[in-house]
């Protein structure tokens, strides 16, 4: 009997013991209302859902002997939202598109400071249950996209020396500073209207994917450097055999840029091809023994270019 009481008595201590210290670790929520811009009932629904999202990360919530304190305030201009917490273990920042969407920005911000991370989507921090719209959907620099067409006169070095009219095709994905140029049948074609004259032939990439460099990204006109690959074939003639081949290419870029501002571009360019193959000679559409040549080719071209512009015209009916 004594033995009884004496466990009955131990585990109430114990009890009473888990109970204290749980109220001990127990935190508390406030609202700064100095610096809080919502209304009274949206300030006392905030407090509520604070404390949801504290214990849906484990954490107890307490009206006193609080361990620590979660200090929230809020501040709305037009609807979105933006939400300062300072809590035991830091400060936190962050938005919210509208009133809605701040129990998602509380998950974020308490499991941030829980974790020792910072706010951001690849640790953990968010996941499906709390991304805000914004994350959903972020967005993204305005980028300038168009087509273009080049025209002008190149030269080709090697087993002989050609020379004639090159031209292009082209698509152009533009940001401020860095653009991305995919273009095709970038050919020089030399021939000339003597018969007598043997020196003719093709140079070029079929398909060709460069990165620009703007120098001054903010301006009308620009210069711009680029380099990048292409796939192309040669095939020259001297007055001994056919020179040809095909294979990848290096391709660099030098230019200048007009009417950046605008749904028009019109580009000045030089350009230099160093191919990563060798040509060999032919002959009536045999292989014939010969020394093997490398055929870099030069391009002085003017460009066009339009595309359509990013901006949504909205007509006012009067």
């Amino acid at each position: 009997m004594i033995r009884h009481k004496l466990t009955f008595a131990l585990s109430g201590l114990f009890l009473l013991a888990a109970a204290e210290r749980a109220g001990s670790a127990a935190v508390c929520t406030a609202i700064d209302t100095t610096k809080d811009t919502l209304s009274e009932p949206d300030r006392n629904a905030t407090r509520i859902l604070l404390g949801q999202a504290l214990r849906q990360q484990g954490i107890e919530v307490a009206d006193s002997n609080c361990l620590g304190t979660y200090v929230v305030y809020h501040v709305k201009l037009g609807n979105s939202i933006t939400v300062f917490m300072q809590g035991p273990q830091g400060y936190r920042e962050a938005s919210a598109r509208a009133i809605e969407e701040i129990p998602a920005v509380y998950s974020q911000m308490i499991r941030s400071m829980v974790s020792g991370m910072p706010m951001g989507t690849t640790n953990g921090v968010v996941d499906r249950t709390n991304a805000t719209a914004a994350q959903q959907a972020p967005k993204r620099v305005e980028a300038d996209s168009l087509w273009y067409f080049r025209l002008g006169y190149g030269g080709v070095t090697g087993p002989s020396t050609n020379s004639g009219p090159g031209f292009g095709f082209g698509y152009r994905y533009e940001l401020d500073s860095l653009a991305i140029d995919l273009s095709f049948l970038n050919l020089v074609v030399a021939g000339s209207n003597n018969p007598m004259d043997t020196n003719k032939g093709v140079t070029g990439s079929w398909a060709r994917l460069m990165a620009l460099y703007y120098f001054n990204p903010t301006a009308n006109g620009s210069f711009y450097l680029g380099g990048g690959l292409g796939y192309g074939l040669t095939a020259v003639t001297n007055s001994t055999a056919t020179y040809s081949g095909t294979g990848l290419q290096g391709e660099a870029a030098a230019g200048y840029e007009f009417l950046r501002a605008s749904t028009i571009r019109i580009f000045a360019e030089a350009q230099a091809t160093a191919p990563f193959y060798t040509v060999y000679p032919t002959l009536y559409g045999s292989a014939v023994p010969g020394d093997r040549s490398w055929v870099p080719s030069f391009t002085v071209s003017l460009g066009i270019g339009w595309g359509r512009s990013p901006l949504v015209r909205v007509n006012v009916v009067p």
